[in-house]
């Protein structure tokens, strides 16, 4: 069945009719009609049909994503070629054009054609130079994604229990082999290697295996035939797994940030204990923005916080902008500047207008500017026009909302730098260990080499030191909220 003999009637459509359909204007000459949602739509629809172990979801045009796309996971570009090019479509897969390359800042969109409508897909895997792989995406190889979330296992349960779920999740057999190996490997306690082939298959996703997989694998390592694990439902504050000897947090690679919100019962008991103390409990207030207690977005948290901190970058937005207490307060104050049309003349202007909020905390460099806004500003050369997403290309999509997500974005980096670097940095380190250390855990720092060994490090909460952390990309700038890491050594 081809997707133009589907049942939707707009898919039947000649592309002039159908561009009036979407509601869309006339595209320009030489411009190709891209697929609406309703069109996107059905093209979700038979590409699940074709592909029924993969992941096939739809996302709308949002911000700087111009056009909808479908977005698959689970699947190896062989198997998605095979399907657009087979009998159940029979059109040619192509490289996207730069409008369809906008939909994705990470992984390589690709094209195809019917009835002159074009469609995009998103194929969400890391390239590895072999197409036949299908590839693992963030998060899939975790205790609840495997299926294994709110269950207790003893240590000859958990090997056999995570045998089971990799043969039921995970198709790829060289990649299953490669995960079994590891298990095996980490039940004998982490010193010996697995075999050539799988240390050359998993290489270049050693790092998201040692993320996800290591919260299986982190546990069995210290695990004897007496103890056993349970692996928390949804979202666990604090600890990946629970365990008589100790609760235990897994990290990998250099560790990850863990937002304020999984320890929200924390901080509300840290805040108890130091209600006499008025110089702490105003310290405490910038932290206490990020407490879910506290309504709003992300974006309104970070602007709070900074005002509640008097961090320059946010004084000085107030100076030059106008005042404002949120995210949508100062959307609006964008809004009486004139970059409306998103010109590259009117991002320039942006930025020589923003560069006093960039450089107002004086740390030695613009903090917050996009990565193109040396080049927009003239003093870097073509080559730094770099950026796919973020910068000119948000800001070009919604020039108020691009510019008010860029300030929000330096003012995260200004209050990161503020709490990590600033004259309080050792109050403020030692406030955050205080409020995690009173959780009795241990963090399980895994490392699996590239030879396929593990080497696990754990050490109780109370000896380590967190720290304040803020990441995300400057056109999402409410995409992590801002939480803590331990510093290790």
């Amino acid at each position: 069945m081809k997707l133009f003999e589907l049942g939707s009637n707009e898919l039947k459509q000649q592309a002039t009719v159908a561009k009036q359909i979407a509601g869309q204007e006339q595209p320009k000459a030489g411009e190709p009609m891209y697929a609406d949602w309703a069109h996107t739509k059905e093209a979700q629809k038979l590409i699940q049909k074709l592909l029924p172990n993969a992941d096939v979801k739809i996302q709308n045009a949002t911000g700087v994503k111009p056009i909808p796309h479908v977005r698959i996971q689970k699947t190896s570009p062989q198997e998605l070629k095979s399907a657009i090019e087979g009998p159940g479509l029979g059109v040619a897969l192509n490289v996207a054009d730069a409008t369809q390359s906008r939909v994705s800042g990470k992984y390589t969109p690709y094209s195809f054609t019917v009835n002159g409508i074009t469609y995009t897909i998103v194929l969400s895997t890391k390239t590895t130079g072999n197409d036949s792989r299908i590839g693992i995406n963030r998060k899939e190889l975790s205790p609840t994604n495997l299926g294994m979330a709110g269950k207790t296992y003893n240590r000859k349960e958990l090997i056999k229990a995570t045998k089971q779920a990799l043969d039921q999740h995970i198709r790829d057999e060289t990649l299953r082999g490669a995960l079994n190996a590891i298990l095996d490997n980490a039940a004998r306690g982490g010193g010996g290697t697995i075999a050539k082939e799988f240390q050359e298959y998993i290489f270049h996703d050693i790092g998201t295996i040692s993320q996800d997989f290591g919260e299986i694998l982190a546990p069995l390592m210290v695990m004897d035939n007496n103890d056993t694990a349970t692996f928390p439902e949804g979202n666990s504050p604090l600890v990946d797994v629970l365990m008589p000897r100790g609760n235990m947090s897994v990290k990998a690679l250099t560790g990850s940030g863990t937002s304020f919100k999984t320890v929200a019962d924390l901080m509300d008991k840290y805040e108890k204990s130091i209600e006499t103390d008025k110089d702490k409990k105003k310290k405490f207030e910038v932290l206490k923005q990020f407490h879910p207690s506290n309504k709003g977005l992300n974006v309104d948290k970070i602007i709070a916080a900074s005002k509640v901190a008097s961090i320059p970058e946010y004084a000085e937005a107030v100076r030059v902008f106008g005042q404002f207490s949120n995210w949508k307060e100062l959307e609006q104050q964008m809004k009486r500047w004139p970059w409306k049309d998103g010109s590259k003349a009117a991002y320039r202007n942006f930025l020589e207008v923003a560069m006093d909020v960039f450089t107002a905390g004086n740390w030695g460099m613009p903090i917050g500017m996009p990565a193109d806004g040396k080049f927009y500003l003239g003093s870097a050369p073509k080559a730094q026009e770099k950026e796919k997403v973020a910068g000119y290309p948000s800001f070009k999509a919604n020039p108020h909302k691009g510019a008010a997500d860029i300030l929000t974005y330096s003012m995260g980096q200004g209050l990161a730098r503020f709490i990590t670097k600033g004259k309080n940095k050792d109050v403020y380190s030692k406030m955050m260990t205080d409020i995690v250390k009173q959780s009795n855990a241990v963090l399980g720092h895994i490392t699996i080499k590239a030879d396929g060994s593990l080497v696990l490090v754990t050490r109780p909460f109370s000896d380590l030191e967190f720290q304040f952390q803020y990441h995300a990309p400057s056109h999402l700038p409410g995409n992590n909220l801002p939480g803590f890491i331990a510093v290790l050594d």
